[in-house]
């Protein structure tokens, strides 16, 4: 899980990551499952959509963390409330940067990470 230190931007990042919470079982880092969908056209000219699934680090702001409450693995917010457990779908808000810009080391080793200003509903 990256948890960093970062000044809130004048304008907020616009962005919606739509996922689920995992634990990406290679690094045990906290992280969000994104279903991706791609187009493949077969040889008759039909279009179909194939799914696949993309670990996505996060860095999530200032004073989050994780812990474990009830027996479950959870994403506690700022103020101390659990904001998510392990395997809820989770909406974030905020945007795709570089670890540079979140000052973070992602942990999926990927050239971008979501920088999260907080969680939202369905």
């Amino acid at each position: 899980m990256l948890v960093v230190d970062y000044p809130t931007p004048a304008i907020d990042l616009q962005a919606q990551l739509i996922g689920t919470l995992e634990v990406d079982a290679s690094t045990h880092c906290l992280v969000v499952r994104m279903e991706v969908s791609t187009p493949v056209v077969d040889g008759q000219h039909r279009v179909r959509f194939e799914t696949s699934y993309q670990l996505v680090d996060v860095a999530w702001p200032t004073g989050w963390s994780i812990a474990i409450r009830d027996g479950e693995v959870a994403l506690i917010d700022a103020m101390g409330q659990t904001a998510a457990r392990l395997g809820d779908e989770v909406y974030v808000g905020g945007g795709f940067v570089t670890p540079k810009q979140a000052d973070a080391i992602p942990c999926t080793g990927h050239e971008w990470v979501f920088r999260a200003s907080g969680l939202s509903g369905p």
